[in-house]
């Protein structure tokens, strides 16, 4: 059958520290992610951006300070550097819990900004959204500023929600979490576009839920108190996939099979094993999926080359900083929609034994209901 629809998806690019003096740098995990896609799958049709693009300078909850330049610069940047794989610049951005809690107070000398503001780049590819098609919160650190809580896009007939943490979490959490308001809102659009239950859908946002671990201990990662609510959005919806971030590095990495980035949950939010060396989604029971997007920033020093940068990273001292290095261990996901069915291809970027760049992860098909 035909084929649809393309898209790629990077997130957790991490880009921190000295990485972020002026001039900014953009991290080469992501330089190489976006050409390996490009090489291998030609232009998408879709970007997305999982969020925590940006990353603590240097600690999270003292990090308000990155000046305005330097935020505008990195944005520029980045876009520039995603857009190249994609057709028509449609590169979708949704907030991690680190872009919430960076620089968005300002200095005094620029006043205060909004680090999670991506909004006029997918204005101008999308074209702007009607009232209806977003919700818009505001912070009550910064009433003047507002913030997209969620949002709706179509590509190709098919749709995308976006979905933001709550900016009320940036200075008393260090994970965020969905607002309720926000939830609702995700909940009432996808019973709108998909009353029957049966479209292919993608909501996108930072935040995992329950996790495999290294494919070992099942971890329910969203500790916030909504994260029933957040569940419930999926009920009736077979066909929607939620793609996330926030899970990344050494421990959250994927060997021979795309199948472990994909879990699909049953009618009580448990998933129906770790999935792992499945070729397909044939013969499994489930009311909806969740999809890993992979991580483009290790942790171990020894995941990094000896390329980083020297700067100031926030800090009074220049100094160098391992973790803004090339990373020999990262991956991403692509994905391919069909008419009867999505592709999912994990793909790695690094040269580490075992998760090379040339090293191509079995795929994952999931058959749509």
């Amino acid at each position: 059958m035909k084929k649809r629809l393309t898209g790629f998806c990077f997130t957790d690019i991490h880009i921190q520290q000295s990485m972020l003096d002026y001039p900014t740098t953009v991290r080469k995990s992501l330089i190489q992610a976006k050409e390996l896609a490009m090489e291998e799958f030609g232009l998408s049709d879709i970007a997305l951006v999982g969020g925590d693009n940006i990353s603590d300078y240097p600690h999270w909850n003292r990090s308000c300070a990155l000046p305005k330049k330097n935020f505008l610069d990195i944005k520029q940047k980045l876009n520039a550097c995603i857009a190249e794989c994609v057709k028509d610049e449609k590169v979708l951005y949704v907030a991690g819990n680190n872009d919430m809690i960076l620089g968005d107070i300002g200095t005094a000398e620029n006043g205060p900004y909004n680090t999670t503001d991506f909004y006029d780049l997918m204005d101008h590819a999308f074209g702007e959204l009607p009232e209806n098609e977003k919700i818009v919160l505001k912070s009550a650190e910064k009433p003047g500023e507002l913030y997209w809580g969620a949002f709706h896009y179509a590509v190709n007939g098919i749709d995308f929600i976006g979905i933001n943490i709550d900016p009320n979490t940036a200075f008393n959490s260090h994970e965020g979490y969905y607002s309720d308001e926000t939830l609702l809102w995700v909940k009432n659009k996808l019973n709108e576009i998909d009353p029957d239950g049966k479209k292919c859908v993608f909501v996108v946002g930072h935040l995992s839920a329950i996790y495999y671990y290294n494919s070992g201990k099942l971890v329910e990662t969203m500790i916030n108190g909504n994260k029933d609510l957040f569940y419930d959005i999926f009920k009736g919806h077979r066909n929607t996939f939620y793609l996330y971030g926030h899970v990344h590095g050494e421990s959250s990495c994927y060997r021979e099979c795309s199948s472990g980035a994909v879990l699909h949950l049953n009618e009580q939010n448990m998933p129906l094993g770790d999935n792992l060396n499945e070729k397909d989604s044939c013969g499994k029971e489930y009311a909806y999926s969740l999809v890993h997007m992979g991580g483009l920033r290790p942790f171990g020093r020894q995941y990094f080359e000896e390329d980083g940068l020297e700067g100031f990273g926030g800090e009074e001292e220049r100094k160098y900083h391992p973790g803004t290095a090339t990373p020999t261990l990262a991956q991403f996901l692509v994905f391919e929609v069909y008419e009867d069915r999505v592709v999912f291809h994990i793909r790695n970027t690094g040269t580490h034994e075992q998760y090379h760049k040339n090293d191509k992860l079995k795929e994952y098909t999931v058959y749509l209901a």
